[in-house]
């Protein structure tokens, strides 16, 4: 089984660290949060924005931080476009379930990048720090969508 440690993955991880896809801040943001972790310096502070379709949002985000943090915030930028609440609450889920018990061995997914990372808890936390921006935005996101039916 491959893991996040793989020649190739760490490509991938890389390339997003120094060309970080949906990075800066928008003009328009529906939510922000930030997330520090004191411990090594990384900082993300994620935002939403318009999607390209009426109902549904895009992240973008802006940080300094380790390959790992920076990498992991580009990558979730990228599965966050023009989508939902609901979807962007199961791709929460997605990253959660892989974070806590890994990817089954046949995946070839986005997913298999973050696979393994969970056995170094120091280096998950860098992973973890722009998912945890977005479930806060996921908190008020999905209270103004349920007031809005």
């Amino acid at each position: 089984m491959k893991k996040s440690q793989d020649p190739e993955f760490k490509a991938v991880i890389i390339d997003h660290y120094k060309k970080p896809r949906f990075f800066g801040k928008p003009e328009r943001v529906w939510y922000a949060a930030e997330e520090h972790n004191r411990t090594c310096g990384d900082h993300v502070e994620v935002f939403l924005t318009d999607g390209a379709e009426p109902g549904r949002r895009s992240l973008q985000f802006t940080g300094a931080g380790c390959s790992l943090c920076i990498a992991s915030a580009s990558l979730m930028s990228m599965l966050l476009q023009n989508v939902s609440a609901a979807e962007a609450g199961v791709c929460l889920d997605q990253f959660q379930k892989v974070s806590k018990e890994g990817v089954e061995p046949s995946a070839e997914t986005v997913w298999q990048i973050f696979d393994g990372l969970r056995d170094y808890p120091v280096r998950s936390r860098c992973v973890r720090l722009p998912w945890q921006a977005l479930e806060k935005i996921l908190a008020s996101w999905s209270q103004d969508e349920a007031a809005q039916v």
